[in-house]
């Protein structure tokens, strides 16, 4: 039992110990477009809020170069007010152009409008998706219990740490927490009740719904990017634990894996939903596999380190913890190549854990452990490298297991 445990709970939540949350964003480089924003003017605290954020949306998507000069891309106009904003802006660059006009009853209205700005140049001059509306689901543990379990709760926020939002209030243990495809529900593990069962909340009402209670472990919930209703679980009830898709609109369960002598933990799904990555012990350590839901037929897909884990399947590719050496860094595998298509993230001396994909597909949020402290970064998987900043205090909690919205 102990170590069905220690794969499916410890390596599949990353449960390291941390402080106060640091996003990490990856600000230079070669590739990007030149971006001047010199005629874009913030007036009023509404409207330099609005511009501000805007800007900072920009710098921190990797596709631009802010200059202050000439630029290929141009944004000018203003953003004006005190409470809300008028928001009059142009976006120009080679042979094409778009008008930004609209009004913002307040300035937290404006953040957001200067987020639906930010991804809508994204798309319209690099034809890639922006991240500036997106947000992150993490876990903050804020101390022990009387038995010596973990008081740990739910919280999103922005994707630049604005807008930080409470979701649970159990103080108990939490692994592992996946965003629906609709953006407005989270699906966890919890030992609200003492032993580990798969929930959901909703983000709007916060309320906290069961979904997988059976006995023995219920753990790793996934919904399909092709179909929510089917998600991938770690289930525990037939024996060990094994990988299963749970219908949910009739609660019938299609079990997936069959390894008497191994642990499953930590599903994922491909983005046409037609495959799942997975971590199994079956070779004699925690490794990547990859499952044809269709066929059932899996194959291994990382074979060297001591263990591979916690997986997330993007279009470019799946992410995951490796341990080759002391500490866990973040990789990137391309499935289809194999072991020999693997590159790092992060260096080989600093512990990173529970990587997840943004929705562009080029940035990675992770939980960086440093002594005795972990917090949560980003990294920027084209370029490497980080540089970090501090999106809000953290209060004195533990940031872990980040998700980001896709």
């Amino acid at each position: 039992m102990r170590k069905i445990l220690g794969i499916v709970v410890a390596l599949a939540a990353g449960l390291c110990l941390g402080a106060g949350p640091v996003i990490d964003v990856r600000v230079e480089g070669t590739a990007r477009q030149s971006l001047s924003m010199a005629g874009a003017q913030g007036v009023g605290s509404a409207g330099a809020s609005f511009v501000s954020t805007l800007r900072n949306d920009l710098l921190r998507c990797g596709w631009y170069r802010l200059t202050e000069g000439n630029a290929q891309v141009k944004v000018t106009g203003s953003a004006a007010g005190e409470g809300g904003v008028s928001e009059n802006l142009t976006v120009a660059w080679p042979g094409k152009r778009f008008a930004w006009v609209r009004s913002a009853d307040s300035a937290t209205q404006g953040r957001r409008h200067a987020h639906e700005l930010a991804d809508a140049i994204v798309g319209a001059t690099t034809g890639e998706k922006g991240i500036a509306q997106s947000r992150f689901v993490m876990v903050a543990k804020t101390g022990t219990r009387r038995d010596g379990q973990a008081m740990e709760d739910l919280y999103i926020c922005d994707y630049d740490g604005h807008n930080l939002t409470r979701l649970t209030n159990d103080g108990a243990p939490i692994v592992g927490p996946r965003w629906a495809p609709d953006g407005r529900t989270i699906y966890f593990t919890s030992y609200r009740k003492g032993y580990p069962a798969v929930y959901t909340v909703d983000i709007a009402t916060r309320q906290v719904r069961p979904l997988a209670s059976f006995r023995g472990l219920s753990t790793g919930a996934a919904a399909s990017p092709a179909d929510p209703a089917q998600v991938a679980l770690i289930l525990s009830h037939q024996g060990n634990p094994e990988l299963y898709i749970m219908d949910t609109r009739t609660r019938r369960l299609t079990r997936l894996t069959e390894t008497k002598l191994a642990a499953e933990a930590s599903p994922c799904w491909s983005p046409d939903g037609r495959q799942i990555c997975y971590v199994s012990d079956k070779s004699g350590s925690p490794q990547l596999y990859v499952v044809d839901v269709a066929t059932k037929r899996s194959r291994q897909l990382t074979l060297r380190g001591g263990e591979n884990v916690q997986p997330d399947w993007g279009k470019n590719g799946i992410v995951f913890a490796t341990k080759r050496g002391c500490p866990y860094r973040i990789a990137v595998i391309d499935p289809a190549r194999g072991e020999e298509s693997t590159r790092f993230l992060t260096p080989v001396n600093e512990q990173y854990e529970s990587p997840s994909w943004a929705p562009d597909g080029r940035h990675v949020v992770t939980s960086r452990t440093q002594g005795r402290q972990a917090s949560i970064w980003v990294l920027d998987a084209a370029e490497g490298g980080a540089e970090p900043y501090k999106p809000f205090s953290g209060g004195g909690a533990q940031w872990l297991n980040p998700a980001w919205s896709k």
